[in-house]
């Protein structure tokens, strides 16, 4: 414990540069020849790919193919080394974009979300604390989460253990994606948020989540294992060993019938 609290206190702190950009950001996101990888373990091998404002991009791909890294860069959580490559947002680099200004408009849903020990109330309007409950609300509608809130014995002011202990994965994963919600943040990410919930509200949220992107034009990335929360995207890139295998429409990939049409059929027989 003590080694780990050493790493964190000896952990060079962010700075912003006097010559950091806080452009408007509208979602245009390119990935030009990324390459990354974490101490010797290489994780992304040129990999490009671009995001137009308003489209929706699933990721798919195995235990280590780089999904998240793409997240995690995107957020600036790590910086691309010199010479290895460049991603853009409306063609600015984003090395060049102030970190804060960044993270403000880029919106995160992780698997494993943090949840305060605060109100409900609190921690779906944790980055708009002046929000009224009306707009709360309506974001826990579309994250299918506002019935569960009313079957709690204060509603959205029940106080919620450290970390969400008295709540389901489900229920979590719901109220992280609320949050983010609450941010309007032109791209939304959501990295497997979605895995502890099932397929009928994981098609509820999915639907309400496209129609509020379509409404504010928002970017939004997808990253899942299940091929049904990915298939509406409109466009699905297949990840393997840090490459892209396959990239097309859910029709297109399956009709090629490669790694993404097997992994499709898997599914299906299982669900079947």
């Amino acid at each position: 414990s003590l080694s780990r609290l050493r790493e964190i206190l000896s952990a060079e702190p962010e700075t912003a540069r006097p010559d950091d950009l806080t452009p408007e950001i509208r979602g245009h996101i390119r990935f030009e020849d990324v390459r990354f990888g974490y101490a010797e373990n290489k994780v992304l091998k040129n990999l490009s790919f671009e995001i137009k404002p308003g489209q929706t991009l699933g990721v798919l791909g195995g235990t280590g193919s780089g999904k998240s890294t793409v997240a995690h860069l995107l957020l600036r959580l790590y910086d691309l080394p010199e010479g290895s490559g460049r991603i853009t947002i409306d063609g600015v680099d984003i090395g060049r974009i102030d970190r804060a200004h960044l993270r403000s408009n880029v919106g995160l849903v992780l698997q494993e979300p943090f949840l305060f020990s605060r109100t409900v109330r609190q921690n779906i309007a944790a980055g708009n604390p002046e929000a009224e409950l009306e707009e709360i609300r309506a974001c826990a509608h579309s994250a299918c989460v506002d019935g569960d809130i009313d079957g709690f014995a204060q509603k959205y002011d029940t106080v919620l253990g450290e970390r969400g202990v008295t709540v389901s994965g489900g229920q979590k994963q719901r109220l992280a994606i609320a949050r983010m919600l609450m941010q309007r943040t032109p791209v939304m990410i959501f990295d497997d948020s979605l895995s502890a919930v099932d397929a009928q509200t994981d098609l509820n949220i999915r639907n309400a989540l496209l129609e509020r992107a379509k409404q504010r034009e928002a970017t939004t990335i997808i990253i899942s294992h299940r091929i049904s929360t990915l298939m509406r995207a409109d466009a699905i890139m297949v990840l393997k060993d840090g490459a892209v295998e396959e990239m097309g429409s859910h029709q297109q990939l399956y009709e090629r019938g490669g790694i993404y049409r097997r992994i499709c059929d898997l599914q299906n027989s299982i669900t079947a």
